[in-house]
């Protein structure tokens, strides 16, 4: 739906001083490394370019989506000389460039599928399809179009299986389309048949099997302009979109906005090297790669996509982990007296979650430790509590639970047999111990 834009090609990340002040006081260590990575003379800059391999070519490249591991990317192409878009995927090869893509069979029908989303655990796709069985569209007295409909698809362990429409509270005679679900909630972008200059972002609710009605997101994010292709980072505080509202760098631009309690603020464009004077659109944030994806249409050709990332870094838990076979970490924080996680645990625990994907055969032990203060019984319960907390964020982002076991040794192994502050924070820990086959 976007249209008409020229391109760049490889970029080092420069910002608007706005854009920097706000990445600067994000909770996300890819953030943080963005916003750092675009001050002068910093020794890593962000890298912005087009992602390398046999994806992009002279036909549309549109609407990626990236499995748990980064190691699989999904998108839509009208290729040849057919006469619709299908999906395909590619995977990346050894030497960090991206195969030859090959149609995704079992999601394609004879007509438009197009705008492929993955899950983070990976095992739910929805797309946008107007293939038969989609909702008719009376254009004018005897015409009939078929509008593009959402369907999901659920992963087998060996393949997708067919999709099916989401129910009438969501596909309706207009457009829908670039769904992203993050827990139970559903966005996606709906606009009347062939008006895109209309298109808004739209939520919806899933309980069980069923969707609310949805309605538009609030000023900022939707205006007079169209606004397209939503996507939330893993903690949904932070909501990213493509807009061509007045003031970006030319056409579509990315955006971004906070997001806590319930409600959006500050918003900001993301600036100039990820945005320039073509459009951007459709952008993935894959957290654990410390990753984005999005789309450029580059000058003479079609959409390509893009990636924005920081060079690797040494990764110390890794190392730790090959070398004495665990690791303890202090810094994996919880609710006082709970076990739900702090967004701070994050950092450290996508880089196990990276470990254990770039290591596949690896099954690990998650034991959970307390503090000497409270009764025996309770800090028992809660450092099993905790153990299986965190399990269960390593499994949402794509760890076979069957690779992992849990314990809690609750106060019974302090590392320091005292009660003071300092000491607690201490004892207060998590280990993870590689489990030998």
């Amino acid at each position: 739906m976007l249209a008409q834009f020229r391109s760049k090609s490889v970029f080092k990340l420069s910002v608007s001083r706005s854009a920097r002040r706000f990445l600067t006081v994000l909770q996300i260590s890819f953030l943080i490394s963005f916003s750092l990575a675009a001050q002068e003379n910093s020794p890593n800059p962000i890298l912005v370019e087009p992602i390398r391999g046999n994806v992009n070519t002279n036909f549309q490249e549109f609407g990626p989506a990236l499995s748990p591991d980064a190691k699989t990317l999904y998108f839509y192409s009208k290729r040849s000389n057919g006469s619709y878009t299908e999906i395909f995927k590619s995977q990346l090869e050894k030497d960090g460039t991206w195969g030859f893509p090959e149609e995704v069979d079992e999601l394609n029908s004879e007509f438009d599928d197009q705008s492929p989303f993955l899950s983070r655990d990976g095992k739910t796709m929805l797309l946008s399809s107007n293939r038969d069985g989609s909702v008719e569209v009376e254009l004018s007295p005897g015409k009939v179009g078929v509008s593009r409909d959402l369907y999901i698809s659920t992963w087998n362990g060996k393949q997708w299986s067919k999709p099916e429409a989401l129910p009438s509270s969501i596909n309706t005679e207009e457009i829908e389309e670039n769904p992203h679900l993050l827990g139970d909630q559903l966005l996606f972008t709906r606009y009347p048949f062939g008006k895109p200059n209309l298109a808004r972002i739209y939520s919806s609710k899933r309980t069980g099997n069923a969707w609310s009605k949805p309605i538009p997101l609030p000023a900022p994010i939707n205006d007079a302009h169209a606004t397209i292709a939503a996507a939330w980072n893993d903690e949904g505080t932070i909501l990213f979109f493509a807009s061509n509202r007045p003031g970006g760098f030319g056409g579509f631009d990315l955006y971004m906005m906070k997001h806590e309690n319930g409600k959006f603020s500050d918003l900001e464009n993301l600036g100039e090297g990820i945005n320039s004077e073509s459009d951007e659109a459709y952008m993935v944030y894959q957290q654990v790669k410390k990753t984005f994806v999005f789309c450029r249409r580059v000058e003479g050709r079609s959409f390509d996509i893009f990636t924005a990332s920081v060079p690797k870094k040494e990764n110390i838990i890794e190392e730790t982990l090959v070398e004495k076979k665990k690791i303890s970490l202090d810094n994996v924080y919880f609710e006082r007296a709970s076990a739900k996680l702090k967004n701070e645990s994050h950092i450290p625990l996508d880089s196990i979650v990276d470990y254990l994907h770039e290591n596949p055969k690896v099954r690990m032990k998650i034991i959970g430790h307390t503090d000497l203060t409270g009764t025996f019984e309770d800090n028992m319960v809660l450092s099993k509590d905790r153990a299986k907390s965190v399990k269960e964020y390593l499994v949402a982002k794509g760890v076979d639970r069957n690779r992992l076991e849990t314990d809690g040794k609750g106060p019974t192994e302090p590392m320091i047999n005292k009660t003071d502050e300092e000491s607690s924070r201490k004892n207060r820990r998590t280990e993870f111990v590689l489990i030998q086959n």
